[in-house]
């Protein structure tokens, strides 16, 4: 039995895998596989675990801060939500509070939260292998988790940012060995808007009944904002995981 501790800022990530399991959980190999290999059987685990999110709920806590040269906090937007899945599978997201103190210059939109969120939270699964160009790079530890390490592009031709809510993860991901699942993700969301840039992100993954779900997410980088550069920080968690009754 293997522990993963993972020290996230104030709160510590404790996952316990078991070597065994029962039911039909994403598949683990131990022999060793070609990078394509790995990427199709970790494709279709991430398949699986986009499936078993839909039948969880979660508690969603994001702060967006903006930094002066100073290193002090100028302003802060922070969104307490409950996130669910209806029987179809759509995403609901339930905002228990939202608040801001961002200097005047500075707005933070749903549209564009969610955005980020939808590259913060990547899942690699089959549909996405074939919108990405991806290259493996090596083995690497990620704290006690020994991984395949993989670059990744989008290959298609990128929507217009302006109109299109899609975004894409310009990146890295981080394969866990064993259980063939993404564990950890980094990188930065495209298109960019053409008067904004997203800050470049790192983003955590917790085991939760056999599946690695987001589990925290962290970025401090300096971004555009109109004509102006601005340094800023985005923390971005995801707790109390619960399975629907009945799942």
């Amino acid at each position: 039995m293997r522990f993963f501790f993972k020290y996230l800022g104030p709160v510590m990530v404790v996952s316990l895998i078991s070597i065994t399991f029962a039911g039909m959980g994403p598949y683990r190999y131990q022999e060793k596989k070609s990078p394509q290999e790995i990427l199709s059987i970790a494709a279709q685990n991430g398949a699986r675990v986009m499936s078993a999110l839909r039948n969880y709920s979660c508690d969603s806590e994001l702060t967006f801060q903006t930094v002066n040269v100073g290193d002090v906090v100028t302003g802060a937007y922070r969104r307490l939500s409950k996130i669910t899945y209806d029987k179809s599978g759509n995403r609901r997201e339930r905002i228990l509070e939202e608040k801001s103190s961002l200097p005047r210059d500075t707005y933070i939109g749903s549209n564009a939260v969610n955005n980020l969120i939808q590259v913060y939270q990547f899942i690699l699964t089959p549909e996405a292998v074939s919108r990405y160009e991806i290259t493996y790079i090596g083995a690497e530890k990620v704290d006690e988790l020994d991984t395949y390490v993989f670059d990744l592009r989008p290959s298609l031709k990128l929507p217009d940012p302006e109109s299109s809510r899609d975004r894409y993860l310009k990146g890295r991901i981080w394969i866990d060995q064993e259980d063939l699942q993404v564990v950890k993700a980094a990188g930065e969301a495209v298109p960019e808007q053409s008067a904004h840039r997203t800050p470049k992100f790192e983003t955590y993954f917790q085991n939760k009944d056999r599946y690695w779900f987001p589990a925290y997410t962290s970025a401090d980088d300096d971004i555009r904002s109109g004509h102006s550069v601005m340094r800023v920080i985005v923390k971005l968690r995801f707790t109390g995981y619960e399975a629907r009754s009945g799942s």
